[in-house]
């Protein structure tokens, strides 16, 4: 099924067409291939790393948070981060079914030093995400380490944010979906503006802030407090109220009455 998005080699194709390289619709080959795909790139890397405008701080798309769930082991502290991982979003929350404290974060020379004075093992109470030795070919790669060490199974969840891979393949999708693929194109046209035709037009290069400024509003609406499902408030007796009357969660609904009340 054909979808409204565009492919690694449908840019470069428009790239190299912009810059007249190639007739429409016609591929760039060799060394104008090796050229428009570096455009190509330069467009996503900017793409994925924008500015809002009305804040003039860096904006933090909605679709590179990564969610993150591993277990621990008896006996180990440290532990190897997703090869993808850039930089975590929230702290490490706990399995539901463990009542326990959560993790507060820590240096690296933090946990080193407070392992040389006792090590001990438990629940954990702090983590720190370490960077390992950087390695040529796959860049930079983290690992947890945690303290106490664990002393059985605990479970942990996390968000963080994934570097996307660079594409490789003519039919590779760029990240982000329809709604970013308009904001993508433009930029790399206005990357191509910029570097090959000398700002000989600035078009493509005004279009492709004005949609990005566009995208990160959309984006940003997109808030933690959307629901999904059947929410309903019911009351709870006694919790941290003395009057039972203000206390209220939420709670399934009766399905054979959705207009009971509990």
């Amino acid at each position: 099924m054909a979808k409204l998005t565009l492919t690694y080699a449908d840019l470069y194709t428009q790239v190299s067409n912009f810059l007249g390289l190639t007739s429409a619709t016609v591929a760039p080959t060799s060394t104008d291939l090796t050229v428009c795909k570096g455009i190509v790139d330069r467009g996503i890397r900017q793409f994925l790393y924008p500015v809002d405008a009305r804040t003039g701080t860096p904006h933090r798309w909605s679709f590179l948070e990564q969610y993150y769930s591993f277990s621990t082991i008896g006996g180990q502290y440290k532990y190897p981060l997703p090869a993808d991982f850039s930089e975590l979003l929230t702290d490490f929350s706990h399995d539901d079914s463990q009542a326990l404290m959560p993790l507060e974060k820590r240096s690296a020379q933090q946990i080193k030093k407070m392992r040389s004075i006792t090590v001990t093992s438990g629940w954990p109470l702090y983590f720190a995400v370490v960077p390992l030795k950087y390695d040529i070919e796959i860049g930079t790669t983290y690992e947890l380490w945690m303290y106490p060490t664990p002393s059985q199974i605990y479970t942990f969840s996390t968000f963080y944010r994934p570097d996307p891979v660079q594409l490789a393949a003519t039919t590779d999708l760029v990240i982000g979906g329809i709604s970013a693929i308009e904001t993508i194109l433009e930029m790399c046209l206005g990357v191509a503006e910029h570097q090959e035709d000398d700002n000989a037009t600035l078009h493509h290069q005004q279009k492709a802030e004005e949609l990005l400024q566009k995208l990160i509003r959309f984006d940003a609406g997109k808030v933690a407090t959307d629901k999904v499902g059947n929410l309903y408030t019911g009351r709870l007796v006694g919790l941290d109220s003395d009057d039972v009357s203000d206390c209220s969660r939420f709670a399934y609904v009766d399905q054979n009455n959705i207009y009971s009340q509990s």
